[in-house]
Formats: C-alpha cells, sequence, structure tokens
C-alpha cells in the first residue's frame, strides 16, 4: 500500500453493518441532493453535517462507525504519527449522461498554487476509506503516483493541455472494481478517476494527518458534539482551534 498508493481488503465487513449505514446515508444523501442539483455532480460531501443527517441517533450510529476500532486499526498501519477524521462523501453516478470520468488530484481543487501541491503531498496526507454500498464498477489508479508529482503526458490529460481529455487512458493505469462488504484505501494524492455504472453508491471516510479547521466545523456542524459526548471525546474528532 504504501508503494501503490492503494490498498484493497475484500469481505474486511459484515453485511449487516453495511446495510445499516446504507439506509442512514441514504437519507442524508437525499438531503444534500435538495441543495445541490447539478445533473453533472458525481459526489456529495459531509454528510454527517446536521444539515443533512438531523436524527441524532443515525449521527452516533455513523460516527461510532467513523471511530470503530475495525477501521482505525488501518489507519494506525497507515499514519506513522496522529491521524484524524475529516470528512464524508457518497459518490454516485451523474444524472448527466454525457459527464465522464476524470482524472485528477484531490489537492488540485484546493486553489492553491501547482508549487504548493508538488510540495503538500509529500506532507500532508489524506486517505479515502472507500466502502461500498452497491457493486461499484471501480476506481482507476496510476499506480504510486501519490509520491512523485505527474509525468508530462498525466499532466497534459489531468489538466486537459492542448487536444488532450481528461478521460483518455494513462499507461500504467490500472482497474479496481469492489462489492459491499470489501474496504478500499486509496491516498487522495494518487492520479485516480472513477467508473461510472452499475448502482454505485460508495461511502468515503477521509483520515489526515492533519486536524480539521475550527471554522470549517462551524460552517458544516459535522463533527460530534455534547450530544455524542463519549465520541467527541475520541482523538480522532480533535479539531485546530486558532
Amino acid at each position: 500500500m504504501e508503494n501503490d498508493g492503494y490498498l484493497l481488503i475484500q469481505n474486511f465487513f459484515d453485511l449487516d453493518s453495511i446495510s445499516k449505514i446504507k439506509s442512514i446515508l441514504k437519507k442524508a444523501n437525499e438531503e444534500w441532493l435538495k441543495k445541490n442539483k447539478d445533473p453533472k455532480l458525481i459526489n456529495s460531501a459531509y454528510l454527517t453535517s446536521k444539515q443533512f443527517l438531523q436524527n441524532e441517533e443515525d449521527r452516533n450510529t455513523i460516527f461510532n462507525f467513523i471511530a470503530s476500532d475495525q477501521i482505525l486499526r488501518i489507519c494506525k498501519q497507515i499514519f506513522q504519527n496522529e491521524f484524524y477524521f475529516l470528512n464524508t462523501q457518497i459518490f454516485f453516478n451523474p444524472n448527466d449522461n454525457e459527464k465522464k470520468p476524470y482524472w485528477h488530484r484531490d489537492i488540485q481543487y484546493l486553489g492553491i498554487p501547482e508549487e504548493e501541491q508538488t510540495v503538500r503531498i509529500l506532507k500532508d496526507f489524506v486517505w479515502h476509506f472507500r466502502i461500498p454500498l452497491e457493486e461499484d464498477p471501480g476506481l482507476w489508479f496510476v499506480p504510486g503516483s501519490h509520491k512523485r508529482w505527474d509525468h508530462k503526458e498525466e499532466r497534459e490529460v489531468r489538466l486537459e493541455i492542448g487536444t488532450h481529455r481528461s478521460d483518455e487512458p494513462l499507461p500504467n493505469q490500472i482497474l479496481i472494481p469492489h462489492y459491499p462488504g470489501d474496504l478500499l484505501v486509496f491516498s487522495a494524492h494518487l492520479l485516480h478517476k472513477g467508473e461510472y455504472g452499475k448502482n454505485r453508491f460508495s461511502f468515503d471516510i477521509l483520515y489526515t494527518n492533519f486536524p480539521e479547521s475550527k471554522e470549517q466545523i462551524k460552517i458544516w456542524e459535522h463533527f460530534p458534539d455534547h450530544t455524542h459526548s463519549k465520541i467527541a471525546e475520541d482523538k480522532i474528532f480533535l479539531f485546530q482551534t486558532d
């Protein structure tokens, strides 16, 4: 995993637990979609926010899942030091049939210069823990690309330079399908793109080596609060206070 930037663990979760969180996340995702209607969208975010998940028992269930020993054991294998919860997402198929999967690195959407991006990927670590709630056609990866910057062709495809388009195949690409019960862990810094199709509905939990900002938590209310006192005390829910 350290060299390739991803790891697929098949049959990691029992299907009863997957069914339980799926019913909750489906409701949260529906609330998110009421406020976000762009047909090109492929994912929702901040699913634990009080804006999208009002029921306290449901929030408690998802927070317990996020902080479960089963998942955190994998986090401890990835992060050499402390790690923190950042966010959640659901990935689904776009309603716009013209929308194509696209190569990207998550860091390109931070609005920072490319020179800074090349430095950040080597010190700020973000890992997706993808939990398919339906059969997922898969993710395309360029193994090892989380530890280096783009080769010339990769950059031209990713940024659609010249005649290149971001859905073009890349050298050394590999497709990793996944199924309910599986856990797919991958670095957000990898060159990657989704594959649309089937009833794609996959839950991502993001863990990092840096805490979330207090400002973001104030905006989204996506962290546990006093109503989840025992969970809120878990160190993965610590955040920046200044």
